[in-house]
C-alpha cells in the first residue's frame, strides 16, 4: 500500500517538474544569444534548406550527363494464327523478350555548361543563406539593446519614484503642519502618478521587446530570458573611432557577392543558349533476351550505335533566346555596377551617421551630469523651502528627459555602428 502512494505520488509531481524545466529562466550575453539563435532561429532553419535543394539539383543536372540503364519485357499473342505458305501451314507462337538498353551522352554542349550553373546556383544559396544570419544576427543584437534600455529607464524610473514619494510624502507632512499649500501636494501626487504610468508603459515595452527577442532566437514563447550584458560595455569609443576610418572593400559586402554570383550564372546561362546550336552525341547499346521465341528468329540480341542530334533551323527561336540571355547578362552588369556606386554612397553616410551619433552621445552624457546636479540641488531647496514644488517637477521632468536622450542617443550609436558592421560583413558572428 506504501509502495502505491509512493508511486501516485511522484507520478503527480512529473508533470510539475516538467513545467518547471520548460518555463525555468534562460540567461544570456549577446554573443550566446547570437549562437543560440543562429542555431535555432526558424526562419534560418528554413533557409539552409535551400542548401541541400540545391545541393541535389546539381546531382540532377550531372546525372543527365551519365550512362541511362532502362529495362524492358514485353509479350505479345496472335492467338495461334497459321500462315498459309502454298499449302504449308506454319503457326505463329507467342514472343515474350526482356531488353537491357544502355545510353550514354558523349558530347553536349549545354549540359556541360549547366553543370557549372548549377554550382554557381549552389554558391549563390549559400550566400543568400549568409545574408538571412546576418538579418538574424541585427536582428538580435537590435533587440537585445532595445530591452537593456528598457531595462535602465525602468531602474530610473523607479529610483525617480521613490525620490518623488519622499518628496510627496514630506510635503504632506508640511501640509498637515499647516507649512506647505494644499497645491503642493497635489503638485506632486499628480507627478507621482505620470511617473507610474510611464513605468507601467515601460515595462509593456520591455515585455515585447522580450518576446520578440525569443522569435528572433527560436526560443519557446513561455520561457523566461534574462540579460547578462550591460547596456554600458557595448560602448567602446576607441572601437567606434577605428571603425569610422575602416577602409570600404565592396568585394566584402555580401549583397555584392550575391549579385556577383548572380552575374556569373547569367554568363553561363548565356553561354548555354549559344551551345544549343551545336550538335549533341550519344551512344547506344541494348541486349535483348528471348523468352518466347519463333521458329524462325532472325533478330540480334546485341546491338550497339551512336546517335548524332544535329540543329538545322528552331524558326530564329534559339537566337531569340540567345537575345533575351545577353540581355539579362547586360542588365545584371549594370545592377552590379549600380550596386558598388550604392554601396560606396551607403558607406559615406553611415560613417557620417556613426560620428554624429558618437558627438550626441558624449553631448547627451554630459547633459545628464547636468540635470542630476540640478535636480539634487532642487530637491534640497524644496526641502527647506527656498524653491516651489512646481520648479522641483520641472527638475524633475528636465532630469527624465535627460535620461531619455541619453539612452537614445546610445541606441543610436549602437545602430549606427551596427549599419556599418552590416556593410562591412564585421557582424558579431560564430566564427
Amino acid at each position: 500500500m506504501k509502495k502505491v502512494i509512493f508511486l501516485l505520488v511522484a507520478l503527480s509531481l512529473l508533470p510539475w517538474k516538467t513545467r518547471a524545466q520548460e518555463t525555468s529562466p534562460r540567461s544570456f550575453t549577446l554573443q550566446e544569444a547570437i549562437t543560440f539563435a543562429l542555431e535555432h532561429n526558424k526562419q534560418l532553419q528554413a533557409s539552409a534548406m535551400n542548401i541541400e535543394l540545391y545541393k541535389q539539383k546539381v546531382r540532377e543536372t550531372i546525372a543527365q550527363g551519365l550512362p541511362q540503364v532502362n529495362g524492358s519485357v514485353d509479350y505479345s499473342t496472335n492467338f495461334n494464327h497459321e500462315m498459309d505458305f502454298g499449302g504449308m501451314k506454319i503457326t505463329m507462337k507467342d514472343q515474350s523478350n526482356a531488353k537491357l538498353s544502355l545510353q550514354q551522352l558523349l558530347f553536349n554542349g549545354q549540359w556541360l555548361v549547366g553543370v557549372r550553373a548549377s554550382r554557381l546556383a549552389h554558391r549563390l544559396a549559400a550566400q543568400q543563406i549568409d545574408i538571412t544570419e546576418q538579418e538574424v544576427v541585427e536582428n538580435v543584437c537590435n533587440s537585445y539593446y532595445n530591452i537593456l534600455a528598457c531595462r535602465r529607464m525602468l531602474a530610473i524610473l523607479d529610483r525617480n519614484i521613490q525620490l518623488m514619494n519622499d518628496s510627496f510624502e514630506h510635503t504632506r507632512d508640511m501640509f498637515s503642519a499647516g507649512v506647505m499649500e494644499e497645491t503642493d501636494v497635489d503638485q506632486l501626487r499628480v507627478s507621482v502618478g505620470q511617473l507610474e504610468n510611464s513605468r507601467l508603459s515601460m515595462q509593456r515595452t520591455l515585455e515585447v521587446s522580450h518576446n520578440l527577442l525569443r522569435i528572433q532566437m527560436g526560443i519557446e514563447g513561455d520561457t523566461p530570458v534574462t540579460l547578462s550584458d550591460d547596456l554600458e560595455c557595448f560602448i567602446d569609443p576607441d572601437a567606434n573611432a577605428r571603425l569610422a576610418l575602416q577602409p570600404f572593400h565592396v568585394e566584402e559586402n555580401l549583397q555584392y557577392r550575391l549579385v556577383a554570383t548572380q552575374t556569373e550564372v547569367n554568363k553561363k546561362l548565356l553561354d548555354a543558349e549559344k551551345w544549343s546550336h551545336a550538335p549533341t552525341l550519344a551512344g547506344l547499346y541494348s541486349y535483348t533476351h528471348k523468352i518466347l521465341k519463333p521458329e524462325l528468329d532472325m533478330s540480334p540480341k546485341h546491338a550497339a550505335g551512336l546517335s548524332l542530334s544535329i540543329p538545322i533551323f528552331s524558326g530564329m527561336q534559339r537566337d531569340a533566346k540567345i537575345k533575351q540571355a545577353r540581355v539579362t547578362l547586360e542588365q545584371s552588369l549594370v545592377n552590379k555596377s549600380l550596386l558598388e556606386e550604392q554601396l560606396a554612397m551607403q558607406e559615406r553616410q553611415l560613417k557620417f551617421e556613426l560620428n554624429n551619433a558618437m558627438e550626441n552621445y558624449n553631448l547627451q552624457k554630459e547633459n545628464i551630469e547636468v540635470a542630476n546636479r540640478v535636480l539634487d540641488s532642487y530637491k534640497r531647496k524644496y526641502e527647506v523651502g527656498t524653491r516651489s514644488s512646481m520648479e522641483l517637477t520641472q527638475a524633475n521632468t528636465t532630469y527624465l528627459q535627460a535620461e531619455n536622450n541619453y539612452t537614445s542617443a546610445v541606441l543610436a550609436l549602437l545602430q549606427a555602428r551596427l549599419n556599418l558592421e552590416k556593410l562591412y560583413n564585421r557582424l558579431p558572428h560564430v566564427q
